[in-house]
């Protein structure tokens, strides 16, 4: 558990803490957050968190990693599966190529080659879900990097009152006047 540093932060619960406090700079973020994981896409909803909360994990993003475990099991996943996929048992799993591309996106980026593009595609996840999957990737290794550098602890109980709240209204509170 973090201590909170920065003293215009001292009572931050979440990140839309942190957002609050320079709206103009972070508000857009929720746009993102819903944009990547609630709008249409090739991946389900549940399939997006669990990225989500993949790609936190291995940034040991433990704040970003337990609200999307709860959001993805207020999506309909089962805690066994997502589990098994946090601790990298996930062969078989339909999404199996895909997490071996976002662990390589995430961790060493540059190392990423043709090759495992094409075990992905071979594998039968389409280019569309594909490049749904690298947007939420990319956004969470950003979110990450917020949390992470502004030290917002983390409550795991506190995230399954939210789960279904975000599930019915969505991230960008702006548009539901939540």
């Amino acid at each position: 558990m973090y201590k909170l540093l920065f003293s215009s932060l001292k009572n931050a619960k979440s990140i839309v803490d942190i957002f609050d406090e320079n709206p103009k700079k972070y508000m857009p973020s929720l746009v993102l957050a819903e944009e990547v994981l609630r709008e249409p896409s090739h991946l389900s909803s549940a399939e997006r968190e669990l990225i989500a909360a993949f790609t936190s994990r291995l940034n040991k993003c433990d704040y970003c990693a337990d609200s999307h475990i709860e959001f993805t099991k207020e999506q309909g996943m089962s805690i066994e599966e997502i589990t098994k996929v946090l601790r990298g048992e996930y062969f078989g799993h339909r999404l199996q190529y895909v997490f071996d591309y976002v662990r390589k996106l995430t961790l060493d980026p540059a190392s990423l080659t043709d090759g495992d593009f094409r075990a992905v595609i071979d594998s039968g996840i389409t280019e569309d879900e594909l490049k749904d999957a690298i947007a939420v990737c990319a956004a969470f290794n950003y979110f990450n990097r917020i949390v992470e550098g502004h030290f917002l602890p983390t409550d795991p109980n506190g995230f399954e009152q939210v789960a279904p709240m975000i599930t019915k209204y969505g991230y960008d509170r702006r548009r539901f006047n939540v």
